[in-house]
């Protein structure tokens, strides 16, 4: 702590100087002044954090000096002394913020009291401002983080890493500042992008593909609440908020325009072609099934390109004819042949039943819940897949279930994620290895990523992303590779022109193959057949 003392008679200056051990009283250094303008020099030169000024002074009167001292040195707390103990000199000081006034001569006591509030009160000044500065340094980097957070949120709902019902829904969803309630309500849009129309580095790629994000983001959040948000798969989707349920909602021809210029601008601006996937308004806990429904649309539409599409449910699926009981014999079928949809339909049109029977009681519901397990089971039997690969599968399977609306937010849940595990299983044995193998079957036929999806019936933006995330390649990459292998083997097998090698293996532009070889190999074909020929 320093403390200034300000009067223009020195011998007062030396009296409170020494009335007293400043360092006990918790003062470092105590610096002096006899007149307004040094004390001024003063302050501006250190930092002052006790005043204790008199008031009458000739060259300018102390009153003066401390509402200047206010100005300049707001955290300085000050003590007022002089010889009079009029009210008006008083009220001015109170009005300056002064922490206390105290006549002339002062008693050592009152003095050091006075002190040593003034202390408390400047440590306490310093104590919120320290808490104020970390207030709002974490302030800032919790605004920073929200987005990332509401992110990270839409992620674990859509891959069911959150558990969407009860209170545990309640607190991810107030924790994560999305502001939604859960009755609110969400439309999907999947932005699939098929294909570049100029060749990109991987790194111009995930600029391209953020850029592609912004602008969907700006195209249908312009005038409606939503997020653009990228799922654990890499899925690009914008989320379309409809609060309270229905109001703000927009309408089908809406979103085809907003779709169809947005298609335009990425066309325009992006090199980039791609298609939307217009889902329909679900509840929080419907969305990831929704999701996946327009992945399946995405999967499944190998024709129809910078489009936006609807998403058209299955037809309704009847309930079993089985008049007594609860049957689930058609949960079961469906979900061993793979119809997801209708297996959700068929929970959906069952709770819908039960929950028009007024003999439903909890046992019954105790039974659909234990029974709707065994069937879980028993597919991840029959097809052979660990229950420990799916996300919470523990959590979700010891959740209690106090009601139909829980039941079926949960049997949707379990049955989808079970059901997703077991498509992404046969696409990761079936669907690569099949590419893999047409690949390096064709590799001396002009294919292209198109002609790929196309025989395994995919896609072709779907079919390279799932490549890439299973093999860690680019699909195009991998044909390349295959390509230049190939090469290599008939440059040191044969003896063929290097143009005659570039044509039998699919490249008609000489100067490309070439600049692919180099690429992989460090040198063109040409170099390489003249060092293995030295070599041999």
């Amino acid at each position: 702590m320093r403390l200034l003392i300000v009067d223009d008679e020195q011998f007062a200056v030396e009296g409170l100087l020494y009335c007293c051990n400043w360092n006990e009283a918790g003062i470092e250094e105590v610096v002096t002044a006899n007149r307004a303008d040094r004390a001024r020099e003063i302050i501006n030169e250190k930092k002052i954090d006790l005043l204790i000024c008199d008031i009458e002074m000739p060259d300018e009167d102390g009153l003066s000096l401390v509402g200047w001292v206010k100005e300049h040195s707001p955290w300085t707390e000050t003590i007022f002394l002089t010889c009079h103990s009029e009210f008006s000199y008083a009220k001015r000081a109170v009005n300056l913020g002064s922490f206390d006034y105290l006549l002339k001569p002062v008693d050592t006591a009152e003095l050091l009291s006075a002190v040593s509030g003034m202390i408390a009160a400047v440590r306490e000044k310093e104590e919120y401002e320290s808490y104020n500065k970390m207030y709002h340094k974490y302030l800032n980097l919790w605004q920073q983080e929200k987005p990332k957070r509401v992110e990270r949120f839409w992620q674990d709902l859509l891959s069911r890493s959150i558990l969407s019902f009860g209170d545990f829904f309640e607190r991810e969803l107030a924790g994560a500042g999305v502001g939604l309630e859960p009755a609110d309500l969400v439309l999907p849009i999947l932005i699939s992008i098929e294909n570049w129309n100029k060749p990109l580095s991987p790194r111009d790629q995930e600029i391209m593909e953020y850029a592609v994000k912004k602008a969907a983001a700006e195209f249908f959040t312009e005038e409606y609440q939503g997020e653009a948000v990228t799922d654990k798969h890499g899925v690009l989707f914008i989320l379309l908020y409809a609060k309270g349920g229905k109001a703000g909602k927009p309408g089908i021809q809406q979103l085809t325009a907003a779709g169809q210029h947005f298609i335009k601008a990425c066309q325009d601006m992006f090199y980039s072609i791609v298609t939307c996937y217009v889902g329909s308004f679900k509840s929080l806990q419907e969305l990831p099934g929704m999701c996946e429904s327009l992945k399946t649309m995405e999967r499944d539409n190998i024709s129809r390109t910078q489009s936006v599409l609807l998403y058209i449910p299955q037809d309704q699926v009847p309930l079993s004819s089985e008049s007594e009981g609860i049957e689930l014999d058609d949960l079961a079928a469906y979900m061993l042949t793979g119809k997801r949809e209708s297996a959700v339909q068929f929970i959906h049109n069952l709770t819908e039943k039960l929950q028009a029977d007024p003999c439903f009681q909890g046992r019954h519901l105790d039974a659909l819940h234990q029974d709707t397990l065994q069937i879980i089971y028993h597919f991840l039997q029959v097809r052979g897949i660990n229950a420990g690969s799916i996300a919470k599968f523990t959590d979700w399977t010891s959740a209690r279930i106090r009601g139909l609306a829980q039941y079926r937010h949960w049997a949707e849940g379990m049955v989808s994620a079970v059901m997703e595990a077991e498509f992404e299983r046969q696409e990761k044995g079936g669907v690569i290895e099949r590419s893999i193998r047409y690949i390096q079957h064709n590799v001396e036929v002009e294919i292209s990523r198109d002609i790929v999806a196309n025989y395994v019936g995919l896609n072709p933006a779907y079919l390279s992303r799932l490549f890439k995330k299973e093999t860690g390649q680019s699909l195009i990459d991998f044909l390349i590779s295959v390509k230049m292998n190939r090469t290599r083997e008939l440059l040191d097998t044969t003896d063929l022109p290097v143009s005659a090698i570039a044509q039998q293996v699919g490249y008609s532009n000489f100067s490309h193959f070439t600049k692919m070889f180099r690429k992989q190999f460090d040198v063109n074909p040409q170099e390489y057949r003249k060092v293995t020929k030295r070599i041999d």
